[in-house]
């Protein structure tokens, strides 16, 4: 097997990952950690390898609570009032009277937001408890100790068993042959649509009435198809019993698992350009339905120019692209007239129709209702709005050509900012191509924070690169020198050093420290 993970996250300097080895009397393992964390997080041992990526699950719900007076001592629940418990947090302010901070507690969990706090986004003139699985006891650092330590599927199995928040994809492989992935944790057992909005608070029949039992949630072992794979999509079909919420995205899981098919004898080198594959699966949907509609004949030459850029386009969202930026810009503004009319007066909190549902919509239907401005007394059509969205976006697109940013990576300006965000201590403005629907899933500041590739051969054979380096110290050599590899779609090997190899040359230097009693 070859086991191969890229989680997707925020990039920062120093980065969040630490590249470690960690070698006791009981096992030998290899990867990445959080700084001070006792154990390797994703990485691999002699034995087996694992991966983790976002479960995506949606485990925070929250309720109205009706309080029978401003005292909040009681609130009503199932037809009686129930006494409601209280937490106090003293905040000591300097200069200043210490503010006592009281979280009223409901059957639920803690009311979050009420008429003194609302979280600064709407007046608020009520009350809300928040239902969160993080909020209940776990023990989620045994599943790393565990998992450092495992030999077979069925200590993956033992150590992921304790992974209950957050949830997680936790993908394997062993030496033995085996391949695996479960979307672990403790996920609430929800009807259809439970948690979508806000809920009562006075009828327990919204409250959470269990969890989905472990050997329930989707899982994947040794599949006829020889491979598993996650890039966040839904885990699971129409015929799963349990909701699992809303927003699974679709396109980089579609491109993988074509790849995937069309593969043979594949090997470590293959699946590092997977990793950094940067075609545009969504694009290559959507353009040509745009492409089709648009009405040429009212372009002028330059907004014809930048036309042509996405017509000879190869869907691949590389550095130097120009297409791409075209591409975003024209489906961005198409969005944002298609929308704009009904959403116009929605509070600005709502969301809008997934991108995939509105592309899906068109595809089924060039007549799809939300087409048609409906502030207008003319009845607009799928031409009359991919024409008039490119006019638009040609204004955007002709002052990023004066800005020398036409092409996709300084368009994109991938940038790994120190936590300062002092431009002095980041690297910005990176040659980097990818984007939200590629496989190298590559944004601003948020993208493949480790890559990691691990051939389970007899003696293992693993690569592995990340957007920082092992130092903290903006004047170290060692601070940011594996992100130009990074950006590059490059990779380092990974060595696991075994006993007695503590004097091979790949060794540069030593620490040793030693424990004297002083008397």
């Amino acid at each position: 097997p070859i086991l191969c993970n890229d989680p997707h996250l925020g990039l920062n300097l120093p980065s969040l990952w630490f590249e470690i080895q960690l070698t006791t009397p009981r096992y030998n393992v290899y990867g990445v950690s959080f700084p001070g964390a006792p154990a390797v997080i994703i990485g691999y041992n002699d034995h087996i390898a694992w991966g983790v990526t976002n479960g995506g699950r949606d485990v925070r719900d929250y309720f109205e609570i009706t309080f029978k007076d401003d005292t909040r001592h009681e609130y009503w629940y199932d037809s009686a009032w129930r006494e409601t418990s209280f937490r106090f947090e003293k905040i000591l302010v300097k200069g200043s009277l210490s503010f006592l901070d009281t979280v009223a507690y409901t059957v639920f969990g803690p009311v979050m937001y009420d008429k003194n706090f609302s979280g600064s986004r709407i007046t608020n003139k009520g009350n809300y408890a928040v239902r969160w699985k993080a909020h209940d006891p776990g023990n989620e650092l045994k599943t790393f100790m565990l998992l450092n330590a495992a030999r077979d599927y069925p200590g993956y199995l033992d150590a992921v068993a304790n992974m209950k928040t957050p949830g997680q994809n936790f993908v394997f492989a062993s030496k033995s042959g085996d391949i695996a992935l479960r979307t672990q944790g403790e996920w609430p057992a929800k009807w259809k649509g439970q948690g979508d909005f806000i809920m009562p608070g006075n009828d327990g029949r919204y409250n959470w009435q269990g969890m989905i039992p472990l050997d329930e949630t989707p899982f994947q072992y040794n599949p006829e198809r020889n491979y598993v794979s996650s890039a966040n999509q839904d885990p699971a079909d129409s015929t799963y019993p349990y909701y699992l919420g809303r927003g699974y995205p679709i396109y980089r899981g579609l491109v993988i698992n074509r790849l995937l098919d069309s593969m043979r004898g594949i090997t470590p080198q293959q699946m590092q350009r997977l990793q950094t594959n940067n075609y545009n699966v969504f694009a290559a949907t959507a353009a040509p339905l745009l492409l089709k509609n648009i009405r040429e004949n009212e372009l002028t030459a330059t907004e014809l120019d930048l036309l042509r850029l996405i017509k000879d386009w190869d869907f691949y969202n590389e550095a130097a692209s120009k297409g791409a930026t075209v591409f975003i810009e024209w489906w961005t503004g198409f969005e944002k007239k298609v929308f704009d009319d009904e959403y116009g007066n929605a509070p600005k909190v709502i969301m809008r129709p997934y991108e995939s549902n509105l592309l899906q919509g068109l595809l089924k239907d060039s007549a799809y209702t939300f087409i048609d401005n409906i502030t207008t007394e003319q009845k607009e059509d799928l031409s009359d709005i991919a024409t008039s969205a490119f006019k638009v976006a040609c204004g955007r697109l002709e002052a990023k050509q004066a800005e020398g940013k036409l092409e996709w990576a300084a368009y994109k300006a991938t940038g790994i900012s120190h936590l300062t965000r002092l431009p002095a201590l980041s690297r910005l403005n990176l040659p980097i191509g990818g984007g939200t629907y590629c496989i190298n899933a590559t944004k601003q500041n948020h993208g493949p924070s480790w890559r990691m590739i691990v051939s389970l051969t007899a003696t293992t054979e693993a690569f592995g690169v990340y957007p920082g380096g092992q130092s903290g110290n903006p004047g170290s050599k060692y601070y940011d020198d594996f992100i130009d590899k990074w950006a590059a779609g490059e990779y380092y090997s990974l060595w696991l050093m075994a006993k007695g190899q503590e004097k091979d040359p790949r060794v540069k230097w030593t620490m040793r420290f030693t424990n004297k009693k002083s008397t």
